[in-house]
């Protein structure tokens, strides 16, 4: 709808920071204070996580895309900048899905959401800071009024209200979270809808390499929760999707918000693919606890 329809959606633009704010806030409610208690009991799985999610792959993808593309493309910027987000919230939902540790889960994720701010404009800097002009502060407060702060909204609501927010709340705003999701995809597009409706060899290798390093974050996070679980399934499904589940739609905003189309065509083109991989990884995970003895 936003690639075939922008003009319909480009009113909707300066909304879409709120309605992402909206969003976490939702989806950050089933978080709590307990649940990062347990999981810091065993901190390695949770450290490692965030260093694959914040360290690892930024440089791997960087690396990558600049030999792909050359290293002063704006394309390389777009790349690094959707994997430099944090962890998704719909991680939750599939750690729960396929009975993983929720508490890992959960704690991974506030932890991710909550150092974004920093690490996303650090590392775009670090990174990129040549090849593309960065407004450093503006992308941290961006992230602080979108992510971190609803979600530590969340975590405080819900530990103040006794688990009222989790059990109520959550289940009765869910709607509103479903609705605004495809709004604010829809609206992101609409930055790249010049350059898909002229599709050229480029832009199709983008998405395959942006295919392939969604594709390689799952097996990356299968790789190591086999090290890091010792056979606990349950922590072997939290930490597989923690490392292969990002909030790719926090990198659309961001990309429409301060980067022209070259940067934005790969922040947003890798929006579709992570559902489906998440829920074709999910089979996988399942199949080979299945076999273990």
């Amino acid at each position: 709808l936003g690639i075939a329809l922008p003009d319909l959606l480009l009113p909707v633009k300066p909304l879409v920071p709120t309605l992402f704010a909206i969003m976490t806030l939702q989806n950050s409610l089933s978080n709590d204070v307990r649940s990062m208690a347990v999981a810091l009991r065993r901190p390695a799985a949770l450290v490692i996580c965030i260093l694959v999610v914040h360290v690892v792959m930024p440089l791997v993808t960087f690396a990558v895309a600049s030999l792909v593309f050359g290293a002063n493309s704006p394309t390389v910027a777009g790349v690094v900048l959707e994997y430099s987000v944090p962890i998704g919230a719909s991680t939750v939902m599939w750690v729960g899905m396929f009975r993983g540790e929720l508490a890992l889960g959960l704690s991974t994720l506030l932890v991710s959401t909550l150092i974004s701010p920093v690490t996303i404009p650090a590392t775009l800097q670090v990174l990129v800071g040549t090849t593309v002009e960065i407004d450093a502060l503006g992308m941290m407060a961006d992230m602080a009024y979108m992510v971190a702060i609803p979600a530590l909204v969340s975590t405080v609501l819900n530990e103040l209200s006794g688990g009222w927010a989790q059990r109520v709340l959550a289940p009765a705003t869910t709607p509103v979270s479903r609705l605004v999701l495809p709004l604010i995809v829809a609206t992101n597009a609409t930055g790249i809808a010049e350059p898909v409706r002229h599709l050229t060899p480029r832009l199709v290798g983008i998405m395959v390499l942006m295919l392939c390093f969604a594709v390689c974050s799952f097996l990356v996070g299968m790789a190591l929760a086999r090290r890091l679980s010792h056979g606990d399934d349950a922590r072997f499904v939290a930490v597989s999707f923690s490392c292969g589940i990002r909030n790719v739609t926090a990198g659309a905003v961001l990309a429409s918000q301060y980067f022209g189309p070259e940067v934005m065509f790969p922040a947003i083109i890798g929006t579709p693919f992570q559902q489906v991989l998440a829920a074709a990884f999910g089979r996988i995970m399942a199949r080979e606890l299945q076999r273990r003895p």
